[in-house]
């Protein structure tokens, strides 16, 4: 599930330009995360479960970092 989770958190990243925050306070972005991550990971997924997951990653330092140019 965590490398699943990391791709997801990765397109985003790239696509959206949005933090673990972002994800975690912001209903459209959490709602687009938990879609694409059930449909990486499993549809049965709760939302809670998922969300411990990616915050975990972060803590863990697993995520990837935007890119300061």
């Amino acid at each position: 599930m965590d490398t699943s989770l990391i791709e997801v958190y990765g397109k985003m990243l790239s696509d959206r330009s949005c933090s673990v925050d972002d994800i975690l306070c912001e209903p459209e972005l959490r709602q687009e995360f938990l879609s694409e991550a059930r449909r990486a990971a499993g549809s049965d997924l709760k939302e809670g479960t998922l969300l411990k997951r990616l915050t975990n990653l972060r803590k863990r330092k697993k995520l990837p970092r935007k890119e300061v140019s």
